[in-house]
């Protein structure tokens, strides 16, 4: 915890907090309705109300209300009040949003690209196109692995290590992240995921990628690369994959193994298209179609079950195709799962749930991100 020296250092901990409240409420809260929640008196909270209407970050207004009473107020963003920038940059496309307190995300900008670097030129110039006096921070999911913050890793896409620092500028306050472990921050901020202990998430697009979630908080690892699991050997695959290594789990699981089973050439962020006609068709009853799902499914279950083993989750959820597998062939990754749990585990398997953010969780993560820098106290302190 941070300690507090000053009573303008507890001003604006406090300040935080409140504003936290506000952004991560699943409704307007009221004024008395915060206080509750964060243990502050009435006259606290009419300071803290107060300083940061006065601020420009927060605004107070009267909710609709039927009956007889004093007027009930909510606290709501403030019409020039900061917003962020979020971006998900996928192996072929972009797509930018802002976010404003409350988490309302509100799409700007979307494109292919050309699968080199040169996207986050696209990306910058796209911002500069949108960005307002109100825009105070960026956040960007990014589908590979990023070592120590900055060094970007796509296998798939023949990336090495693509230092970010030569693409991004220092305008604004700026966190990128992996798709897979923002999309479970989403999921435990906005979705399936809230108030769980301990939780696995997994993303599946061209591949597969995940999270281990602690309080909803996703584990980084000693250089903030963890989470690939999409790269241990948990079916049996002897295929060679694009990131070096033989028998990856991403072998089996995602668009680029339904491609595979087609006899169509996998990887360099290709065939996503394809993919989705290859699920459409396993909903219509097409039995070859059927078959790759099915082996997708089996083999999604498989690695959940013997992940399980190791990591003891409350809940596992899905999101990008894992929806669809989930939707198609629920019994059939259940059934791996169980087969690949330790006997004793059997009787109380984790939940597999579908996510509820749905296919912008990776975009809605960065958006957290982006706002988690908006509300630190030190980017406060320039505003109070």
């Amino acid at each position: 915890m941070q300690q507090m020296r000053t009573s303008a250092d507890l001003r604006i901990h406090n300040q935080a907090r409140l504003l936290r409240a506000v952004h991560d409420a699943d409704e307007p809260l009221t004024r008395a309705g915060a206080g509750r929640l964060l243990g502050f008196g009435r006259n606290t909270m009419a300071t803290l109300v107060g300083e940061l209407e006065a601020a420009g970050l927060l605004h107070e207004v009267r909710a609709d209300v039927a009956g007889r009473g004093r007027p009930t107020t909510l606290l709501v963003p403030h019409p020039r009040g900061p917003i962020a920038f979020a971006a998900d940059i996928r192996e072929d496309s972009w797509t930018l949003a802002q976010i404003e307190l409350g988490g309302l995300l509100t799409e700007l900008a979307a494109g292919e690209h050309d699968r080199t670097p040169a996207v986050f030129e696209e990306l910058r110039a796209a911002m500069k196109r949108h960005a307002t006096g109100r825009t105070a921070a960026l956040g960007i999911a990014v589908t590979g692995p990023l070592r120590d913050g900055h060094r970007l890793h796509i296998s798939h896409l023949d990336w090495g290590e693509v230092d970010l620092r030569r693409h991004l500028d220092d305008e604004w306050p700026t966190a990128v992240g992996n798709d897979a472990r923002l999309a479970g921050l989403a999921e435990a901020r906005r979705g399936a995921l809230r108030r769980t202990g301990t939780a696995l998430h997994f993303h599946i697009d061209f591949d597969i990628g995940g999270t281990l979630l602690l309080d909803g908080d996703p584990q980084r690892g000693a250089a903030n690369i963890a989470g690939e699991f999409g790269h241990m050997p948990l079916t049996g695959s002897r295929l060679r994959c694009m990131c070096g290594v033989h028998g990856c789990w991403s072998l089996d699981v995602g668009t680029n193994a339904l491609l595979r089973h087609f006899g169509r050439e996998p990887g360099h962020g290709r065939g996503r298209e394809f993919g989705r006609e290859i699920v459409a068709r396993a909903a219509a009853g097409d039995p070859e179609a059927g078959r790759a799902v099915d082996d997708n499914a089996t083999a999604l279950g498989r690695g959940l079950g013997a992940l399980a083993n190791a990591l003891d989750p409350e809940a596992i959820t899905l999101s990008g195709l894992g929806v669809d597998l989930i939707r198609l062939r629920r019994d059939l990754i259940e059934a791996a799962c169980a087969d690949a749990l330790m006997e004793f585990r059997r009787a109380t398997p984790p939940r597999i749930l579908a996510g509820t953010v749905g296919e912008i969780g990776p975009l809605r993560g960065a958006a957290e991100i982006a706002f988690d820098a908006v509300l630190h106290p030190d980017e406060l302190r320039k505003r109070l």
